[in-house]
């Protein structure tokens, strides 16, 4: 066989007398760079779909297509340091901006950790120069001597009043020290007694003896709550529960008494039939006549 040189490439005759060349033909590299494309395509749509395979994996999500990403909150990190994060994700409602998904998620988070992760945080009011917008119970201190505060930061599963009244009321309601309400910046007013307050309703002294008892609005309660019924004046109060009432005390005990007790003379304010006298009525000399009678 004999090689001859040629310019860009070799002739080989063979025996035959046909000519080869060792160079590759146009259309061969045209074909060797369709498969070359055709192997990176297949390479990527690989990629891709293993890339969207592990998507819809940790998103949950597997509908056609993919969902946007959005702004979603990140559970998993807890509350204290929960934050909101760009992502696709089916497990987590989704937000068009991170100010919105730290509202919406994080309203409460005192700690206002999803808030400073955004690229211009609000700022906030610090501590130091006034406290929260609500009020909420002291449970870490005793019943008798709790009262409701605003300090931040505010302790999680704490009910939130828009004032300090509104959580006194709500919170300590049965309060017998009468603690809460006495550190309002302006106490109900009323004739305090040893420092204690008054509240808004009358209940009946059963601690006194029947004939002098009245009834009584001071704090503290002299009783667990529930455990004696309250009315809305003191009228109301010695009506029901010193109706029958000879010594007429707890009307006695009233600003402005009625006219017709006359308790310091002992005259009722009903009639009733004189003995002997069986056809006339008197006005009833009450307490002196009951008395002397044993009635």
């Amino acid at each position: 066989m004999n090689i001859y040189a040629t310019i860009g490439f070799l002739l080989v005759i063979s025996t035959d007398g046909h000519t080869a060349s060792t160079a590759p033909s146009d259309n061969e590299r045209q074909l060797r760079k369709r498969k070359l494309r055709n192997t990176a395509a297949a390479t990527a749509i690989t990629t891709a779909a293993a890339d969207e395979a592990a998507i819809r994996k940790l998103s949950n999500c597997y509908e056609d297509p993919l969902p946007t990403p959005k702004w979603h909150p990140q559970y998993n990190e807890g509350w204290t340091n929960g934050f909101c994060r760009k992502t696709i994700d089916c497990n987590s409602p989704g937000y068009s901006t991170e100010l919105a998904c730290c509202k919406q998620t994080y309203g409460g988070q005192i700690s206002g950790f999803c808030l400073a992760q955004l690229p211009n945080p609000p700022t906030l009011s610090p501590t130091e120069t006034g406290g929260l917008n609500v009020f909420y119970p002291d449970y870490s201190t005793d019943w008798s001597g709790a009262s409701c505060t605003n300090t931040r930061p505010m302790p999680n599963g704490r009910p939130k009043y828009s004032t300090m009244l509104d959580c006194c009321k709500g919170a300590y309601g049965g309060q017998m020290s009468g603690k809460c309400l006495s550190m309002l910046p302006s106490p109900p007013t009323g004739s305090p007694t040893n420092s204690a307050m008054e509240v808004d309703f009358w209940y009946a002294d059963f601690d006194t003896a029947w004939d002098a008892a009245g009834c009584s609005n001071k704090l503290p309660l002299p009783y667990s709550p529930n455990d004696r019924p309250i009315y809305p004046t003191q009228l109301k109060c010695c009506e029901a529960a010193y109706g029958g009432q000879m010594s007429g005390a707890c009307l006695a005990q009233l600003p402005s008494p009625p006219t017709a007790s006359l308790v310091g003379m002992g005259v009722a304010d009903f009639w009733y039939p004189v003995s002997g006298m069986m056809n006339h009525c008197v006005v009833s000399h009450c307490i002196l006549h009951f008395m002397s009678h044993g009635l």
